[in-house]
């Protein structure tokens, strides 16, 4: 579910998380999608072991974690136990902008202890321990940054939220216009490059071309076609094939890279390869139809 909702908002502009009725739970997942991998979170101190528990950012997130949106976290009286860590580590990371009420204040956790068979009671075993301030929030909760009704934290993070989203839009707009010029020019290169026959610099430049792509959000399957697309001229042959190879490497599951490929060696006449691709296509794709009549006409073609 987590994985879902975070793809679904990888192009927001800024994020409002509210977790002001969250009553905490176990350990801490969402820093993962906003801080760079690892970070150290609030570990917990175990009194009766003598030892700290560390407790850090995860890999295992199903994306690359947004480490420059604008985040906005709702907090109120009710906002306990594992949440309450979720808004100090982001806050205290200055990684999130907090509005609203102090938490709850849970940042030990306890343990019951029998007196005879009618009494018990509580007493703290392990105390959170963030690895910046050194402290936690028990007793004081986590004071927000903008503090605001609880009622009143949504419409006033909106508020401050809108305007952060306008000013990182400005910012991606003048990075990805950056990015595009940076493209452009080392396409440049690399096709002049392949038509002089430097091949392993043509390379090169192509791999800084795709680091400044994928960092921009640009990879994707349509924009290789297109890009590759560009270059089918016969003296661009050497450049259309390396984009398509280089499809490939990014979808390694994809038969309509392959296929694609395996169509373009077909024709310029290089049987062999597109005999290669087109099996390939059939590993991924069994049953696909047009796969397995390019292979026995290829096959009878002398």
């Amino acid at each position: 579910m987590a994985v879902a909702a975070m793809k679904f908002l990888a192009n927001a502009q800024a994020i409002i998380i509210d977790v002001r009725e969250n009553g905490g739970g176990s350990g801490d997942y969402l820093s993962s999608y906003f801080l760079p991998y690892p970070t150290q979170l609030s570990g917990s101190y175990s009194r009766q072991a003598g030892s700290l528990t560390e407790l850090w950012t995860r890999r295992d997130i199903g994306m690359e974690p947004r480490l420059d949106v604008p985040i906005f976290i709702l907090t109120g009286p009710n906002t306990f136990s594992a949440s309450e860590s979720f808004a100090y580590d982001m806050q205290s990371r200055k990684r999130a902008t907090l509005v609203g009420e102090p938490t709850k204040g849970g940042a030990h956790s306890v343990d019951v202890f029998g007196i005879d068979d009618q009494f018990e009671f509580y007493i703290s075993t392990e105390r959170a321990i963030s690895p910046v301030t050194g402290g936690n929030w028990e007793g004081t909760g986590v004071i927000p940054d903008i503090r605001v009704p609880a009622a009143a934290a949504l419409d006033a993070a909106a508020g401050e939220a809108k305007k952060a989203a306008e000013a990182y839009g400005r910012g991606q707009d003048a990075g990805l216009n950056k990015a595009v010029e940076e493209m452009q020019t080392l396409a440049d290169n690399a096709a002049g490059l392949y038509r002089e026959g430097k091949n392993q610099a043509a390379d090169a430049a192509l791999d800084s071309l795709f680091k400044i792509a994928r960092d921009a959000g640009f990879i994707s399957q349509f924009f290789l076609e297109v890009f590759a697309y560009n270059f089918q001229s016969p003296q661009d042959e050497q450049m259309s094939f390396a984009i398509l190879k280089k499809s490939i490497e990014f979808f390694p599951e994809s038969f309509t890279a392959c296929e694609l490929l395996a169509s373009v060696y077909e024709s310029r006449g290089n049987k062999e390869l597109a005999l290669r691709y087109y099996r390939k296509v059939l590993e991924l794709d069994p049953g696909n139809r047009n796969a397995t009549k390019m292979i026995r006409e290829l096959q009878n073609r002398k």
